[in-house]
């Protein structure tokens, strides 16, 4: 834990989740320790090397002009007249 929380810094905070610890949690300012509820880590799959994910490329969809959805229009667009 001490080199965690030297890693982090002072000037940062890290969450760190676990099933159990065994240190003060108030000697580390800049950690945040909390607890995997046991429902959570049954519905886990431990043992896998690969969380690969089906990535499809879908078209864009149209942009709304801004006055038509009554928001602002954003700071990044550029507008095309």
């Amino acid at each position: 834990m001490h080199q965690l929380s030297d890693e982090a810094g002072e000037d940062r905070t890290l969450l760190i989740c676990g099933t159990a610890f065994r240190t003060r949690t108030q000697q580390f300012s800049n950690l945040e320790l909390k607890k995997i509820p046991a429902a959570v880590l049954q519905r886990c799959e431990w043992g896998k090397d690969d969380y690969s994910l089906r990535v499809e490329n879908l078209p864009r969809a149209a942009p709304v002009p801004a006055e038509e959805n009554g928001a602002q229009a954003s700071l990044f667009e550029v507008e095309t007249k």
